[in-house]
């Protein structure tokens, strides 16, 4: 009742003042008391007032129990209230006010108000002029449905900002928040972070030492060593960002973030906690538990699992890895397209793909590789040998097949399209088609094939090649199949026939068999390795046998025809066999020989 009698008292106060005398005085005016005592007998003028005081200086009104003023300085006692320009209003017990700076001291059980704040201390200064009130032991700040809390700070009225020093604290509606120190803008109930800062919001727990905090509309900016946690997420960064109505984070600076599955990390991540995606810009990675991708920019979709890299990047989804300037990679299909400077490894294998543009299905093990210009580039390493492969357009897929005992086996296949060059130390090769299968371990050479190994070259409409141990075991030759080497480029040996069947020990040649139509044209040598003549025959089959490359023995079988043909008197193009086509030319034999369009390092 004293409260609500103390303001309609208030009201006709002021108004009464501002009919009666509207000049400003810097001199404390008693307006009313019920008893009024002065004493006369100390150097200056002491008065007492008792019952409903009513005082004003200038545009502030006091009232209270009781007062003692001398000269312009006012002690107040009981339910005092101390009011500025009708919208500023302190209750205390008691007051000292100091007329000449017009600063108030109050003391125990303060309250003061402005608009819906309240400021809550047992000591409060407050700075008429400046409209400023600090405390030094505690007080307490609320509006609407938060609270602060320090132990020492001061409240900028004019300009809706308060400064909290020391153990602060905040209580929101579902928010709570420790710091050192913190500004806070109570029209938009803004708090800015002066120091070490730590904020609890459900499952949420955030830390930094600078920064900002909107309450109302739940914006966020977080610096200097910048952490969030929330249940199975883990964030950090040189500042974090926080949006609640779009569900951004953003991070940034040597930014981390981590949740239950996955890890990121990058000079910027922005994450959206409501469509479950993310950027991450410059340096960027990412990496579960199955894959790992390195870029310059990674956008990833945590529904559908699916991300795209951009800038020189790197996938790593053991055995298999891919580095491109650009790749695409879709969950839903197990598809990766990518882009630039492209290198697929299969580092079980000790296989990579190097080209322009390639596809890659993990459910299936396809791979499509294809250049803008040049080739793709194959390489295999095995116990130190390489095995170089090139063609316009490289295909590889896996097949799975179920044998007898129910047991599911896999078979890769590899297939070389267009303009196919292979290049190892022991062997080269050329043709327009090539099918490769690991079950066998046969390479399938068609469509004008050619080999070379040492100084011979073997043609035929199809050639196939067996490895065993990563090196060559067997080559079968049909139809129309040619041998042909040579020493010096000026006699040729040849060999011809509907089928050739090579055997092979550690890589070198042991046998060969020529069967059907079996010809050979073979230059004999004496003991000084010089020319004595030239071996025609004919018949059904052929064998030799090798020892390192040089033939030991020659069997002829079914009907043999030989002759013998001097090397002078001899026309050696005439004796050629049918078939012959010495294309040397086009062996590869360099890297550059594969006409390869190569960018990268091939040792990744």
């Amino acid at each position: 009742m004293f409260f609500i009698a103390s303001l309609l008292s208030f009201n006709a106060f002021a108004q009464q003042e501002e009919s009666q005398d509207t000049s400003k005085t810097d001199r404390l005016i008693v307006k009313f008391a019920e008893t009024r005592i002065t004493d006369l007998s100390g150097d200056e003028l002491e008065q007492l007032f008792y019952g409903d005081v009513k005082l004003y200086k200038d545009s502030l009104f006091m009232f209270c129990d009781t007062a003692r003023v001398v000269g312009n300085d006012l002690w107040a006692k009981g339910n005092v209230i101390f009011i500025q320009n009708d919208t500023i209003r302190t209750f205390a017990d008691s007051l000292y006010f100091h007329g000449d700076s017009s600063i108030a001291y109050l003391y125990q059980d303060v309250v003061l108000e402005n608009g819906s704040k309240k400021l809550y201390s047992d000591i409060l200064i407050y700075d008429t002029k400046t409209k400023i009130a600090s405390y030094q032991d505690t007080a307490i700040m609320v509006q609407e449905n938060s609270s602060l809390q320090s132990v020492r700070g001061y409240y900028d009225v004019n300009n809706d900002q308060a400064f909290f020093y020391d153990d602060v604290y905040i209580e929101g509606e579902d928010m709570k928040m420790r710091a050192d120190s913190m500004s806070f803008l109570t029209d938009e109930q803004r708090a800015i972070f002066m120091g070490p800062t730590r904020i609890q919001q459900l499952n949420r727990d955030i830390y930094c030492e600078s920064g900002f905090y909107d309450m109302d509309d739940e914006v966020a900016l977080f610096e200097k060593n910048a952490q969030f946690r929330e249940t199975d997420v883990e964030a950090n960064a040189q500042s974090i960002k926080y949006t609640k109505s779009t569900g951004v984070i953003r991070l940034e600076g040597d930014a981390y973030y981590r949740n239950k599955e996955d890890i990121g990390t990058g000079d910027l991540i922005v994450y959206n906690e409501k469509t479950e995606s993310a950027e991450l810009v410059g340096n960027a990675t990412f990496e579960n538990a199955k894959s790992k991708v390195k870029g310059d920019r990674i956008d990833y979709d945590k529904k559908t699992e699916a991300f795209k890299v951009k800038g020189q990047s790197v996938i790593s989804d053991p055995p298999y890895i891919i580095s491109a300037e650009a790749v695409d990679y879709d969950k839903a299909t197990n598809t990766a397209y990518a882009d630039g400077n492209v290198v697929w490894q299969d580092t079980s294998a000790g296989i990579s793909i190097i080209c322009d543009h390639l596809n890659y299905q993990e459910s299936t093990g396809y791979v499509k590789a294809t250049n803008d210009e040049g080739k793709p580039l194959m390489q295999n390493i095995s116990d130190g040998d390489t095995l170089y492969l090139s063609a316009d357009i490289l295909t590889s897929y896996s097949e799975y097949v179920t044998d007898t005992l129910g047991l599911i086996d896999t078979i890769n296949y590899l297939i070389a399209d267009d303009n196919v060059q292979i290049m190892r130390p022991s062997l080269q090769a050329i043709c327009d088609s090539l099918v490769y299968q690991d079950k066998d371990s046969l390479f399938l050479l068609l469509d004008d094939p050619v080999v070379w190994s040492d100084s011979s070259q073997i043609t035929g409409d199809t050639i196939e090649i067996y490895l065993a141990n990563d090196d060559i075991d067997k080559m079968e030759v049909y139809p129309k199949a040619f041998m042909v080497n040579s020493a010096d480029l000026i006699y040729y040996n040849q060999i011809s026939g509907k089928r050739i069947t090579t055997s092979f020990a550690e890589g070198k040649l042991t046998t060969m068999d020529v069967i059907g139509n079996a010809r050979s044209l073979y230059y004999m040598l004496d003991d000084f390795k010089a020319y004595i003549g030239v071996n025609s025959t004919e018949c059904s089959k052929i064998r030799f046998t090798f020892s390192d490359n040089d033939i030991k023995s020659i069997k002829f079988f079914t009907s043999p025809r030989s002759k013998i043909l001097p090397m002078r008197g001899t026309n050696h193009e005439d004796i050629k066999l049918e078939g012959f086509n010495w294309r040397f030319s086009e062996r590869p034999k360099t890297l550059a020989d594969l006409k390869s369009n190569l960018t990268r390092d091939l040792k990744l």
